[in-house]
């Protein structure tokens, strides 16, 4: 969900049509608004029941938790499910293990904090202690 919106993902939906040409992208980032919020991952899984096909990406090399539930219920319809890794299409066929949603949303926070120059990330021994505005 951060990425939504921005230069990285364009540059990823831009793969995702030089791989797959012929198909029609069904983005999330623009079904935002539409998505039913009292439905939670039902609503997601039930468009991807109407998909050919699911590509994915990691954020910071790791699956969040929204993107592990669609890429799991995706394997078992079975759809073809391609990993988009460094501009290359990456067949998956082995469910994937992924995050909680306590640490997506620490991930997402983190991704917000390397990529805005107005947040600063505070560690000790390799642990995220905080995240303020400088």
């Amino acid at each position: 969900m951060c990425l939504y919106g921005t230069a990285l993902e364009k540059a990823e939906m831009d793969a995702i049509v030089t791989h797959l040409p012929n198909c029609e992208i069904v983005n999330p980032g623009t079904l935002q608004k539409s998505a039913d919020k009292n439905e939670g991952m039902r609503y997601w899984l039930r468009l991807i029941d109407h998909c050919d096909a699911l590509v994915f990406t990691r954020l910071l090399n790791r699956v969040t938790s929204g993107v592990g539930l669609e890429v799991n219920h995706a394997l078992a319809r079975p759809l073809p499910v391609h990993e988009l890794r460094q501009g290359k299409m990456v067949s998956v066929t082995n469910p994937v293990q992924f995050m909680t949603r306590e640490e997506t949303l620490k991930q997402f926070e983190f991704w917000r904090t390397v990529t805005d120059s107005k947040l600063k990330a505070f560690w000790k021994e390799g642990y995220l202690l905080s995240i303020r505005k400088v």
